[in-house]
């Protein structure tokens, strides 16, 4: 045995003497300081590598991964393609003996010193990314040496998977230090499932509590107490400030939160150029801790870091949804800023090259108590706020002056200041212009570029804010706890007029009509099916105010209000609260801003007309004391009762539950008809279905059922099988809400166009010669133009030049005979966001929707010069050869918050592959095609000019009294949104 193990150990010992020697050939490595390549700058770095015999450099060769150097082309632009010289490549290469050194340079791969441009590379630039082993090899020998080498976007830039794992560093780190309190939470999984990851920071866990406790319920429900003890010095409280991250492809917005993490997590203080270059200033973070609560959402949009994209996985672009609150994320971002209600709220976006920073231009939604927002009232010669008093303007600029003082940058721009418009807040779908309905000074902040530099910009843009903060919080508190006072004593304050500036230059007002107060002192929506159209819609909005922090209350007994009657359990919201501006714009009449030469996005919020409920403004102080009982959890819907006793059941086309069960019953195959003739108790357009099939499917649903009749004209309804037209880019348009809302209502869409028996096209994305065979759905204007352009229907349309977004809620007719629109009011409403509108259809086409011949069709938006939009079309239905055809100037899909005209579609939708679909009488148009007006430039500053000169003319009394007569009260508001079946 000895003898065996001897001869095996000899034998390993000569293999040893053999293998060591090849293994050296392989196992040598390239020495280098700096191994890591970025997308963003040139760099040259120095290697050198002993192969251990003499070599020729002519006998080198140099990989990068799994390819030669050669083959890591530069990006062509033109081609979309890699396929420009090399950008990175070895230089100076020199021999000292058996040691090579020389340099590894990179140019820049996108011939860009920033990835931000779209669609590339900003959308690309990732696959690039990694870490490459770099192999030098000698052919002759066959020896050779690696390193790894990492590319990156720039210094400082993370990848998703990078996020999580620096955060837990950063959070060990700073709990590991006595004197701060670090914490991790999630707010809220997105679509896909992923954690949308928060951190806190603060003194310690009993600051956050006793700021949520304490300090933010006496803030909400007693503001005037709580500034009388700051007042007083008697008051002992940390505030938040909270930076968030709203489009994760604009990436130094997450990198810049994260290395101000690792800064606030390690030292003590933070040493930065204040208001110039080289003027040092500091930040001590136990000054800082002892004052406010650190809140930091490193994206909102996890999902979209994920894939590198603007939008969340639905496509949809979330900095849009803040108030429609359609997306988890959104939905997520609202409950928290709701829970911590922020004094500053900061989100980093980019890009834009003069490195923007709200507050915005006019004009500016009424329901914001502006003057406090800003600092102080507007003074009208400066623009500016009067005495140059701490608030939103001033943070700004703090912000703009210690971004530029730390950066290469040299200036920055304030919207407000340096725009004339088209960067305005009359819209809150923005993450952070929906945070100034809740008192915070909201700042979106565009940094130039996606590189270091711009990183650098807006992590100081950051510190500038909260140094900013520390100089001003007594003041910037106060000033958003007189927010909370004024909503808790329903003041009106007329300070806020002075920024609201008109498109003439002149000033506005709040739209009071003939109220003395902008704000109702209720608003009641009934939950009785008497005094409510849509309680569907009512629980959802219940649901949405506590969400976001507002009281809601039911009534304990049956009130008369303007001579009707409303059950006792109805939903009231008081507005003496700190939260009622936000009831407030999410129920009024909003504004039409049509005057204004461009608005950044639509404006259209109204809920109570977009969803489709009843919401009545009550303005009786007193209507409601010791008669109703705050309620804290969402109301259960109620359930549907099957009072039916026919073998057949109708089920009412009222409300979007009713397609959702259609929807699985056509799922399972169950028959389903539709009523292509109304009775006495049936609408055309509703459908039948078997009674027998109705319990299985209900569950959470609440539809109106009623029986069946014996004589009924019907058709069946063959289950649509849709294919969708692509979206024409990467930005989220109505192609991406299209299919959201098809998705959710439980809508049946094939991936392949053979295997569809209808088109839905909102993108105009398709080909003539493919559709001849399929029905065909056409939504809003980049459909109607590409059905013109290609030919695929001899269809007329108009619209403003560049008008692709001009938006208007507009007052319209339906046709009462058409199963389509069988189920609207033949005097209802309308939305158009995409700004065309069809004319007069071929003859034998039946037009199912048309805008009102009244002067006042026009409800609220913008659009410019909208007259030739009056008794204009707005949905018609035809059919050539044996091709259907259904056409929507409406943009009934738009963002998902056109709750109220789905229906439009899916009766479109149920009935376009039946041999019945041509139905209904079809509407007559008595309003001819009226030609756009075009004003020239010239002539619109003309007018101006004049109108200037008169309004320096008029007095402010008489301006007073123009306002007053030109704008609706909200009895007439109430009058529009409750209409009465």
């Amino acid at each position: 045995m000895k003898k065996i193990f001897k001869l095996l150990l000899s034998l390993i010992l000569a293999l040893n003497t053999l293998i060591l020697p090849i293994i050296n050939v392989y196992a040598q490595s390239i020495t280098m300081e700096d191994t890591q390549i970025l997308l963003t700058e040139k760099k040259s770095l120095d290697f050198e590598v002993d192969l251990g015999s003499d070599i020729s450099v002519e006998n080198l060769s140099f990989h990068l991964g799994d390819k030669p150097l050669s083959e890591w082309k530069g990006f062509n632009m033109e081609t979309e393609e890699y396929d420009l010289e090399p950008w990175i490549r070895v230089e100076d290469l020199s021999l000292e003996g058996t040691t090579l050194k020389g340099k590894l340079t990179n140019a820049l791969p996108y011939g860009i010193d920033a990835t931000d441009l779209r669609p590339y590379p900003r959308w690309t630039f990732e696959e690039l990314l990694g870490t490459y082993p770099l192999t030098v090899k000698d052919k002759a020998s066959g020896k050779e040496a690696t390193i790894d080498i990492q590319i990156d976007n720039y210094q400082g830039f993370h990848k998703y998977e990078d996020i999580q794992p620096e955060l837990d560093k950063i959070i060990q780190a700073g709990n590991e230090k006595e004197d701060r309190f670090f914490k991790y939470e999630s707010i809220g999984q997105s679509d896909e499932g992923r954690e949308i990851p928060l951190v806190i920071i603060a003194k310690d866990e009993a600051s956050v509590d006793n700021y949520l406790n304490n300090t933010l319920p006496k803030a909400l429900n007693d503001p005037a107490a709580l500034s009388e003890e700051i007042t007083k010095k008697e008051a002992n409280y940390q505030i938040p400030i909270f930076i968030n991250n709203t489009h994760p492809d604009e990436s130094p917005g997450v990198d810049a939160q994260i290395d101000l993490l690792k800064d606030l997590a390690n030292k003590d203080e933070i040493i930065f150029n204040s208001s110039e270059k080289d003027k040092l200033d500091s930040l001590k973070l136990s000054e800082v801790l002892d004052n406010f609560i650190l809140i930091f959402c490193i994206t909102q949009n996890p999902d979209g870091k994920f894939n590198n994209s603007r939008e969340n996985s639905h496509k949809m672009d979330i900095n849009r949804d803040n108030i429609y609150q359609t997306q988890a994320e959104t939905k997520a971002m609202s409950a928290t800023i709701a829970k911590y209600n922020p004094l500053i709220f900061i989100d980093l976006h980019g890009f834009v090259p003069e490195f923007l920073i709200e507050p915005t231009t006019p004009p500016h939604e009424p329901n914001f108590e502006y003057d406090l927002l800003m600092g102080g009232e507007m003074d009208p010669k400066t623009k500016d706020v009067k005495d140059n008093q701490p608030g939103a303007i001033g943070n700004a600029r703090a912000m703009g002056d210690t971004g530029v003082a730390n950066s290469d940058y040299s200036s920055y721009i304030i919207p407000m200041f340096d725009y004339e418009d088209g960067w305005d807040d009359a819209f809150l779908g923005y993450t952070a212009v929906f945070s100034m309905m809740h008192g915070a000074l909201g700042h979106t902040v565009e940094i130039p570029a996606q590189n270091e530099q711009s990183l650098i910009a807006a992590k100081h843009a950051v510190i500038g804010s909260i140094n900013y903060a520390l100089d001003n919080k007594t003041q910037l508190y106060k000033n958003q706890l007189e927010i909370f006072r004024r909503g808790v004593e329903n003041e009106d304050n007329k300070s806020v007029d002075t920024w609201l500036i008109q498109a003439d230059g002149s000033l506005g007002s709040r739209p009071r009509g003939d109220n003395e107060n902008f704000f109702p002192d209720y608003y009641i929506l009934p939950l009785d099916s008497d005094n409510q159209k849509n309680i569907n819609e009512v629980c959802n909005m219940v649901e949405f105010f506590l969400r976001n922090g507002v009281k809601v209350y039911q009534s304990d007994e049956e009130v008369t209000y303007n001579k009707k009657k409303y059950s006792a359990g109805s939903i009231v919201i008081p507005m003496n609260q700190a939260k009622r501006s936000l009831v407030n714009v999410s129920l009024y009449k909003g504004m039409d801003e049509s005057a204004w030469k461009a608005m950044y996005a639509e404006i259209v919020l109204n809920y109570p007309m977009m969803h489709g409920f009843t919401s009545i403004p009550v303005r009786e102080a007193n209507l409601f004391t010791d008669k109703m009982t705050e309620i804290t959890e969402e109301i259960p819907k109620p359930e549907t009762v099957i009072a039916v006793d026919t073998d057949q059941a109708v089920v009412k086309a009222s409300n979007n539950d009713a397609l959702l069960l259609i929807n699985k019953l056509l799922d399972e195959d169950k028959p389903v008809h539709m009523v292509t003739k109304s009775t006495e108790e049936v609408n055309i357009g509703d459908y039948v279905v078997e009674t027998s099939d109705l319990e299985s499917n209900l569950e959470g649903l609440l539809v109106e059922l009623t029986n069946a009749p014996d004589k009924l004209e019907t058709m069946k309804i063959e289950q649509p099988k849709i294919f969708l037209t692509p979206s024409s880019s990467n930005y989220s348009e109505l192609a991406d809400s299209t299919k959201f809302v098809l998705k959710n209502l439980g809508f049946n869409i094939v991936d392949k166009l053979e295997d569809a028996n209808v088109v839905v096209d909102s993108s105009g994305m398709f080909e003539t010669d493919d559709l001849k065979d399929k029905h065909y759905i056409g939504i809003g204007s980049m459909a109607l133009s590409a059905v013109k352009e290609k030919s695929l229907y001899p269809l007329e349309f108009q619209m403003n030049e560049e008008g692709w977004t001009n938006e208007g809620l507009l007052k319209a007719n339906y046709d009462p005979s058409n199963p389509i629109s069988g189920a609207y009011l033949s005097e209802d409403i309308a939305y158009i966001s995409s700004g065309s509108i069809m004319n007069q259809p071929r003859k034998e086409a039946k037009v199912f929707a048309k805008v009102s011949d009244q002067d006042d069709f026009y409800i609220e938006g913008w659009w410019p010069d909208h007259d030739f939009v009056k008794g204009q079309v707005l949905g018609f239905a035809d059919r050539i050869d044996k091709q259907n055809f259904v056409f929507f100037a409406s943009d009934v899909t738009n963002k998902a918050h056109t709750r109220y005209l789905y229906r439009l579609l899916a009766n479109a939708l149920y009935s376009i592959n039946s041999d019945k679909f041509l139905l209904g009488e079809g509407l007559k148009l008595s309003i001819p095609k009226t030609e756009i007006k075009i004003t020239s430039e010239e002539e619109a500053e003309e007018s101006e000019d004049e109108t200037e000169e008169e309004s320096k003319d008029e007095s402010e009394e008489e301006s007073e009294e123009e306002t007053e007569e030109t704008e609706s009260s909200d009895e007439e508001i109430s009058q529009e949104s409750t209409i009465e079946e």
